[in-house]
């Protein structure tokens, strides 16, 4: 018993150090691709600004639905009442039998989700959509790269992708459909400085400090975009890879806790229960 103790100490013990080791690695790696945007990117969680949340609302019904239930009290309020004069009327008519009891408990539990419940899944949607739009900026990060390289001006280029991408990615176009509406008033960087402001994600920023440097400085914008797409796909990569390898380490505690104590009991279990019973004789 005590070999397989010892045997699966020094299965974990490696385990959990190799995983450190990569994960400070990743780390390292992670800050190298980032130190040129430290300046430019705020690294903390920040807020869905209104305007871009209002831009969601117009392309997801599941965003609409529940910021309309989490800003209207009196929506809350009528389903809240209608759940729970159907709980009393399954109750009454013999359906499902409750006591107070328990009809109150599910009474408390249908006005907590009523009140918790719409801010969580609107978050939840926004969040999904947000990570929709990094995930797919990449791509549309190469396809302006292209446009500048066949000689469209840089504004021609984000007005032909929102144009073409809205089948691909709505909340992309609508928002470089606003970029653009900003750009007929105020000019490009304007418009890139306020698209940078609203977009709380790192990546757009990085879009929008390269575009604007780019445009400031008069350097290839060609070449800056491709590496900027590319440094985008390698800080995607990293968050896969360190999720993937998290998991491992994340699975010792369940093995340790459903197969090693297990264990001790089916090869420890006899011999303690006959000392049990030899004692008791």
């Amino acid at each position: 018993m005590l070999y397989i103790v010892l045997l699966l100490l020094m299965i974990a013990v490696p385990g959990l150090g190799y995983q450190l080791y990569q994960r400070q690695r990743r780390d390292k790696q992670r800050k190298l691709l980032e130190m040129n945007y430290a300046k430019q990117i705020n690294s903390a969680p920040l807020k869905v600004d209104a305007p871009m949340e209002r831009m969601l609302k117009k392309n997801s019904q599941l965003v609409r639905v529940s910021d309309l239930l989490d800003q209207n009290i009196i929506y809350k309020a009528g389903i809240a009442t209608g759940l729970s004069l159907v709980l009393f009327w399954i109750d009454a008519q013999g359906i499902y039998a409750m006591g107070s009891n328990m009809l109150m408990a599910a009474i408390f539990v249908i006005v907590a989700a009523v009140i918790l419940l719409p801010d969580r899944i609107k978050n939840m949607a926004v969040k999904r959509r947000m990570k929709s739009i990094c995930n797919d900026l990449p791509f549309i990060i190469d396809m302006v790269a292209v446009c500048v390289q066949s000689g469209m001006t840089v504004e021609a280029a984000l007005r032909y992708i929102s144009d073409n991408t809205r089948d691909i990615n709505p909340d992309i176009a609508s928002m470089l459909d606003r970029t653009m509406l900003k750009n007929e008033v105020s000019g490009i960087v304007a418009a890139l400085e306020q698209l940078y402001e609203e977009v709380p994600a790192n990546e757009v920023r990085m879009f929008c400090s390269t575009l604007q440097q780019s445009i400031k400085y008069g350097s290839s914008v060609y070449q800056v975009l491709v590496d900027l797409s590319k440094e985008i796909r390698d800080i995607q990569l990293l968050a896969v890879e360190e999720k993937v390898a998290s998991l491992s380490a994340r699975m010792t505690v369940p093995m340790i806790a459903f197969i090693m104590f297990p264990l001790l009991l089916i090869v420890a279990g006899p011999g303690i229960i006959g000392m049990m019973s030899t004692w008791g004789n």
